[in-house]
């Protein structure tokens, strides 16, 4: 599985190499913010636009990783009270165990019949 991977970027690199070849000598004229930058380079465009991409596709990802994180530890939290309550419930006695609980049970047993 590991070589299929690799194979695939070896793949993807060359394809990214061939788009610079075949684009090595275009310029281009871009406008930004009342500026006019008059022939640029094409590659150094592509590897600006696509840095300023990753940049700000890391910055979303970022704010998601840290959601999921605080709600990991939320439930975590949970988790242990609610196992910390299981296990206190597991070490009762029967005779411990309030009258309401038992009244319910036998309640449930006669309407079942």
């Amino acid at each position: 599985m590991r070589i299929l991977g690799v194979f695939v970027w070896i793949i993807i690199g060359a394809l990214v190499l061939w788009f610079f070849a075949m684009n090595l000598g275009q310029y281009v004229t871009i406008h930004l913010f009342q500026t006019t930058y008059q022939n640029v380079n094409l590659i150094v465009v592509i590897f600006i636009t696509f840095f300023i991409g990753t940049i700000v596709g890391a910055i979303f990802l970022s704010s998601y990783v840290l959601n999921a994180r605080s709600e990991v530890r939320a439930l975590r939290k949970e988790k242990t009270k609610l196992m910390r309550e299981l296990d206190g419930l597991r070490n009762m006695s029967i005779d411990e165990i309030p009258d309401a609980d038992t009244k319910l049970d036998s309640e449930n047993q006669k309407n079942d019949v």
